[in-house]
């Protein structure tokens, strides 16, 4: 199986550096790209073929969320995971809205940070304890009760703690076309059509907690 390619989007070189270091070290991953302005990412990342790349919110020359967005409209299946030193609502609400797969702050401790690209890479999705409780404060829209069957809540349990489809249906040993199926129909009982939704109907319905 060959190594998973990671993209690093980052202006602080210091923190750039020692990031890709440490996805390198990991067994199975290769940094294939590192850049320090958006533009610069636009340009080049795509060509990269990237499994993930893990962009800054802030950065010299425009937001990482145009960035995101730009990238993410190009191609709609990129996991991306966001990084940021500012634990503001409306940036992890931009983020989602974007296309993020995966918000960690840049305090996170190691060990989260290294969970978050395994996740996200695989696309999972991932949220540090604080980008959960910024979500709890900006899903504002309040969720109707619906009645879901043992297996959708089983599944949106899964979804809401980050596994993809595929990873989904090896685990409950489903074809991932059933999964996929299943996640639809929750989505239009709930009507919750985003991440940021998800996971918050799942946290406040205590399927699943912050990480602490």
């Amino acid at each position: 199986m060959s190594d998973l390619r990671v993209v690093v989007i980052d202006d602080q070189t210091i923190f750039r550096e020692m990031l890709a270091e440490i996805v390198a070290s990991r067994p199975g991953y290769r940094v294939v790209g590192q850049f320090h302005t958006g533009r610069e990412g636009l340009e080049d990342t795509l060509g990269l073929h990237p499994d993930l790349v893990v962009l800054d919110v802030m950065l010299p020359d425009m937001n990482g969320i145009d960035v995101l967005r730009a990238l993410v409209r190009r191609r709609p299946s990129l996991n991306v995971l966001m990084m940021t030193a500012y634990e503001k609502p409306t940036v992890v609400q931009d983020a989602l809205r974007a296309g993020a797969k995966g918000i960690v702050m840049k305090g996170t401790p190691l060990r989260e940070l290294k969970e978050a690209i395994d996740r996200v890479s695989r696309g999972g999705t991932f949220f540090c304890p604080a980008s959960s409780e910024l979500l709890r404060r900006t899903v504002e829209r309040p969720i109707q009760q619906v009645e879901l069957s043992p297996r959708e809540r089983e599944i949106l349990q899964l979804v809401a703690s980050g596994l993809s489809t595929k990873e989904i249906a090896r685990k409950l040993s489903l074809s991932a076309k059933t999964v996929a199926n299943h996640r639809l129909h929750i989505r239009n009982k709930l009507d919750l059509h985003d991440v940021a939704s998800v996971t918050r109907y799942a946290i406040d319905r205590g399927l699943i907690e912050p990480k602490v």
